[in-house]
């Protein structure tokens, strides 16, 4: 059973570290956003306190940062690993990187939006209730929405970072013949 475990891991190591430090990445950057808008919403808040969209914006500023160094260096050095070394290439890699994710973030916004047009305005979605006992959790549009753009902008992001960020000279032309 073990050996059959490393067998799939060997076999798939590349996409089980990408995927491992992804949930650390977002991991962190969550817990970035959230402490950025309790700081910022002492500040910036609205008659009851609550965070407003100055202190959600910069939240979520905070969180795409963190979130793309954080990927960034993980990718570098345990992902993709036989990648080009040097500062030189360090800073070339990390503009394509960071470059590449606003990109990426575009392709998931307009996926969100045309499904949720999709969704709510062609077929009329009625969104399920599902009661977890100590709320209820509307399966919304958006919800479907973020899920399907996550998935396609994740596999965008894991090729960009493979055939182009984090490539050995000449290697895409090796590998795409």
């Amino acid at each position: 059973m073990i050996k059959k475990i490393k067998d799939i891991y060997e076999k798939h190591k590349l996409i089980i570290r990408y995927l491992f430090f992804g949930l650390i990445t977002t991991i962190l950057s969550l817990v970035a956003c959230y402490i950025t808008v309790k700081a910022a919403s002492l500040i910036w808040h609205d008659e009851n306190g609550d965070p407003n969209a100055i202190a959600d914006s910069l939240g979520s500023i905070t969180q795409w940062i963190v979130g793309v160094l954080v990927a960034f260096f993980t990718n570098k050095l345990w992902v993709f690993t036989n990648a080009e070394k040097g500062a030189r290439a360090t800073f070339k890699q990390l503009f394509v990187f960071s470059g590449s994710r606003v990109g990426t973030f575009f392709i998931e916004w307009l996926i969100n939006l045309g499904i949720i047009a999709l969704l709510d305005d062609l077929f009329s979605y009625n969104a399920p209730i599902i009661p977890l006992g100590f709320m209820d959790f509307e399966l919304s549009s958006r919800i479907w929405a973020k899920v399907a753009s996550s998935i396609i902008v994740v596999i965008t992001n894991y090729y960009i970072s493979k055939l182009i960020v984090f490539r050995k000279k000449n290697q895409v032309t090796k590998e795409l013949n």
